[in-house]
This record gives structure tokens, C-alpha cells and sequence, in this order.
């Protein structure tokens, strides 16, 4: 896949945009959740770029906002006064980086896996008996 990079940071850069979404949705109760979450935002559009210029070490960034998701998920989930929108635009956001991931990390190395066991596996292999 040519443009996994390209896609990859699209994605990125739409959690971003659901992340300024999400400003004027979430009631913060303190200033330094506010501050983490411009944080998250910051981290969000440095990740499209590494990506967009195809930083290998990206994929720990990625996985850093995945976990953070899955635990922002949890803490929004258990709000009871959290808005739709905001839960909505959590999930949104999880997904999208997750596939993000895959397309640049799991499915080249599923395609990679494939491709050497249908080597290994063809009929055109030709093994030499006397080894």
C-alpha cells in the first residue's frame, strides 16, 4: 500500500479536528484537565506530521494516544453528566487511531507474514533431498 502514510496522517489529523470538537463540548472541572487535553491535541498534530513524513518512531506516539483514549473512553464513560457528542467523538477518535495503526503497522506485517508463507508454501518450491 503506497499511500498508507498519507491515510495514516489523514486520520490522525481527523482525531485532531474532533479533538478541537470535543473543547466545546466536555465541561472540564480543572484547569489542568484542560491543560492535558491541549496537551493531547498538541501530540495529536505532531503525530500527523511524524507520520506524513514517515517517522518509523511514530508508532509509539500512536500507541501512547490509543492508550490514552481507551482510558479518556473510560473516564468520560463513567461521567454521568458527559455530553453525547463527546462520547460519540471519543469513540470516533479511538477508532480512527486504531486503524491508523493498522494500516501502518499490523497490515504491512500481515501482508508481510502472508507473502512468506505462501513462499514457503508453494508448489514451486523445489527442495533439494540431499541437504
Amino acid at each position: 500500500m503506497k499511500n498508507k502514510y498519507s491515510l495514516s496522517s489523514k486520520l490522525i489529523l481527523i482525531t485532531f479536528l474532533i479533538g478541537i470538537v470535543n473543547l466545546f463540548f466536555y465541561d472540564y472541572e480543572s484547569t489542568q484537565e484542560f491543560v492535558v487535553l491541549i496537551l493531547i491535541l498538541i501530540m495529536r498534530y505532531v503525530l500527523f506530521i511524524l507520520i506524513k513524513r514517515r517517522f518509523e518512531w511514530s508508532k509509539y506516539l500512536l500507541v501512547l494516544i490509543i492508550l490514552r483514549g481507551i482510558h479518556r473512553l473510560f473516564i468520560v464513560f463513567s461521567a454521568v453528566d458527559a455530553s453525547q457528542v463527546t462520547k460519540i467523538n471519543l469513540i470516533l477518535q479511538l477508532v480512527l487511531s486504531i486503524m491508523a495503526f493498522a494500516l501502518l503497522f499490523i497490515f504491512p506485517k500481515m501482508k508481510e507474514w502472508m507473502n512468506d508463507r505462501r513462499k514457503y508454501f508453494s508448489p514451486n518450491t523445489v527442495t533439494n533431498p540431499q541437504h
